[in-house]
C-alpha cells in the first residue's frame, strides 16, 4: 500500500512538472513572439523621422548598410525580452513605386532599382508605409501587391503590416477607403494616424491628461511647407502600435525611458530634436513633457489598446 501511495505522489509530482514547464513554455512564447524574428520597414520620412527607425543617408542604398536598426522598434522588443533584426528600408521621399521600380523620386538616386539591393527578402515581418505621392498612384492595391508577392516569393509565411500616417488622414488620402480589403488580406492595419489625428484635433480625450494636446505635440514644425512629419512622441506611438497589433500584447506599461537616452543613441535626445524641427515661426512643442508625465503615458498607452481593438479604419468611405 505505501509503495502504490508512494508511485501515486511521483505521478503527480511528475505531471505537475510538466504542466508547469507547458504553461512556462506558453507564456514565453506569447512574451515573445517577434523573439527571433527579421523585421523589415519599408517606407519613407514618415516612418523614420519619429525614430521608429533611425534615418539613413539617401546614398546608403545596399542591404548592408540598413540591417541591424536599433530605433524604437528594436528598443521596445529588447525591454520585452525580443531579439529581433530590424533592416531599415525606408527613404526619404520615396513612395512603393520609387522603392521597387524604376526610382523617381528626384532625391539623387534617380533611375535606381532599389530593389536589387534588397538581396536577402526572406523577412517574418514586413512593415510598410506609403507616403504622400501615393496620391499620385491610382493603383493603390497592386502596387501593394505587388511588394507582398516579392517577399513572399522568399517566404511564403511572411506576416505583412501596413502603417496608416497622420497625413493621411489630414488630407484625406483616397486609398483610406481600400484599407479594409488589405486587411481581409490578411495584412495587419496600424492605424496610428488615426489615434495622432483625433487627438491634436481635439476628437478624443487622452484619460488623465496633465498635458494640453495640439498639432505640434505630435507633428513637426520646421518650415511654412514641412508641418507634416511625426514627432518623437508620435513615433513612440507608431512603434508601440506596431509592436502590440503584431504581439496581441497590450499597450499599458510598456516601457518608454529609451527615447530621451541619448546614451543608448545619440539620436535620442529631445532637445536636440526640437532645436532641429521646431524652428518655424517660434514653433513650441511639449512633447517632453508628456514623456514625463506617467498619467499622460498611461492615457495614450489606453487609447492605443482602444484604437486597434477597435479598428475604425473598417468603416472608412
Amino acid at each position: 500500500m505505501k509503495k502504490m501511495k508512494r508511485i501515486v505522489l511521483l505521478l503527480m509530482v511528475v505531471i505537475l512538472s510538466v504542466s508547469s514547464l507547458a504553461g512556462c513554455s506558453d507564456g514565453a512564447a506569447k512574451a515573445n513572439v517577434l523573439d527571433g524574428k527579421k523585421i523589415i520597414f519599408i517606407g519613407n520620412s514618415h516612418t523614420y523621422y519619429g525614430k521608429t527607425v533611425l534615418e539613413k543617408k539617401q546614398k546608403f542604398l545596399t542591404q548592408e548598410e540598413r540591417v541591424n536598426d536599433e530605433g524604437f522598434f528594436y528598443q521596445l522588443c529588447k525591454e520585452n525580452g525580443a531579439d529581433v533584426s530590424v533592416t531599415n528600408w525606408t527613404f526619404g521621399g520615396h513612395d512603393f513605386t520609387s522603392l521597387f521600380e524604376t526610382c523617381k523620386a528626384n532625391r539623387g538616386c534617380d533611375g535606381v532599382d532599389h530593389k536589387e539591393y534588397l538581396v536577402d527578402r526572406n523577412y517574418d515581418y514586413v512593415v510598410m508605409q506609403r507616403g504622400s505621392a501615393s496620391l499620385e498612384d491610382p493603383n493603390f492595391m497592386g502596387t501593394i501587391k505587388k511588394v507582398m508577392d516579392l517577399f513572399k516569393e522568399a517566404n511564403p509565411d511572411t506576416k505583412f503590416v501596413f502603417l496608416v500616417q497622420a497625413l493621411a488622414h489630414t488630407d484625406g488620402y483616397p486609398w483610406l477607403s481600400e484599407i479594409k480589403e488589405l486587411e481581409e488580406m490578411g495584412v495587419i492595419i496600424v492605424d496610428w494616424g488615426s489615434l495622432v489625428f483625433d487627438i491634436m484635433n481635439g476628437l478624443v480625450d487622452v484619460p488623465g491628461a496633465t498635458q494640453t494636446y495640439n498639432k505640434n505635440s505630435f507633428i513637426i514644425s520646421k518650415s511654412a511647407k514641412d508641418g507634416y512629419h511625426p514627432s518623437m512622441l508620435t513615433g513612440y506611438i507608431t512603434t508601440l502600435m506596431t509592436y502590440c497589433a503584431i504581439t496581441g500584447d497590450s499597450a499599458v506599461g510598456q516601457d518608454y525611458s529609451f527615447c530621451n537616452d541619448s546614451e543608448i543613441n545619440a539620436a535620442f535626445d529631445f532637445e536636440a530634436f526640437i532645436e532641429k524641427y521646431y524652428t518655424y515661426n517660434n514653433a513650441t512643442t511639449n512633447f517632453p513633457e508628456v514623456f514625463e508625465s506617467e498619467s499622460d503615458m498611461e492615457g495614450i498607452q489606453t487609447l492605443i489598446d482602444e484604437y486597434l481593438e477597435e479598428k475604425a479604419y473598417q468603416n472608412y468611405r
